[in-house]
């Protein structure tokens, strides 16, 4: 009883109230001075590098690294989607202080409200959205070049991959797998030829010419898939192996083409499967 009469004392003293709240603010304080020293820093790599152009600055791997060890290190009972939201929105606002781009998206199988939720919480609000009527125009946005990227949905009738020529995949949507994620419906990113480009460790392959529905297995991973034509269907399909895998899986004979690729995505809770 006076241990209750105890605490109940101390959660309504007034002086640790205020001592708590001073804190709050000190950090508070500390991260918005960190947010403007970390654009300091952006301020002298432009001057360095210059102005970048053509998706230069959207480097996916490194970022991909970066919220990899976000996740490794993050405890606590600070929901992860709220802290990769929020790391996300630093990344694309910076980068786009580096060099202005925009996305492009259209709509989800769960419409375009979706589609817009999954773009903002990847890309954030200072970066410009153009919400556009199908896959095939993000497609055709992106393949014309330029300073921009494209959030297209895994799902839908119709085989958006098969227009990727000059564009190709970048990064695949959800990055952090959680039960409770905001953001649930399988994306990717598809980007114009990035001038810093690094090697992906799943490949992303366009297959056309199948007869049936492909299937997954041990080796290559289905993304999508979709008919064409008559009685034809083209698949995504994604591996960590090379061309050899998809060939061997779903035949030779077989109109393949590799279509980029993308870091592998975590699941949360963490478990850090790299070996020692």
């Amino acid at each position: 009883m006076q241990k209750r009469v105890e605490s109940e004392t101390k959660a309504g003293d007034p002086a640790r109230l205020l001592e708590l709240r001073a804190k709050i603010d000190a950090i508070d304080e500390s991260v918005h001075r960190l947010l403007m020293q970390r654009a300091s820093v952006i301020d002298e790599l432009i001057e360095v590098k210059g102005t970048v152009r053509d998706g230069a600055a959207f480097r996916p791997g490194r970022e991909a690294s970066m919220m990899r060890e976000l996740v490794a290190r993050h405890k606590g009972h600070l929901p992860i989607a709220t802290v990769e939201h929020f790391w996300r929105e630093i990344i694309s606002t910076f980068t786009h202080l580096q060099a202005p781009y925009e996305v492009f998206a259209c709509p989800f199988e769960g419409g375009e409200a979706a589609a817009i939720e999954t773009a903002r919480f990847y890309f954030g609000f200072s970066v410009p959205l153009r919400p556009l009527s199908s896959a095939q125009e993000v497609v055709a946005a992106i393949e014309e070049g330029g300073d921009r990227l494209g959030v297209l949905p895994l799902g839908g009738l119709y085989p958006w991959w098969q227009g990727l020529r000059n564009a190709s995949i970048v990064c695949a949507l959800p990055f952090i797998e959680a039960p409770d994620h905001p953001v649930r419906e399988p994306a990717v990113v598809i980007a114009p030829p990035l001038a810093d480009p690094a090697a992906a460790p799943i490949s992303c392959w366009r297959v056309d010419g199948l007869t049936q529905m492909a299937t997954g297995s041990d080796r290559i991973r289905v993304l999508a898939q979709a008919p064409y034509g008559t009685d034809r269907f083209s698949a995504l399909v994604a591996t960590t192996e090379d061309r050899s895998a998809v060939e061997g899986d779903l035949g030779t004979d077989l109109d393949i083409a590799r279509v980029g690729g993308f870091a592998e995505p975590l699941e949360w809770p963490y478990r850090d499967t790299r070996q020692g």
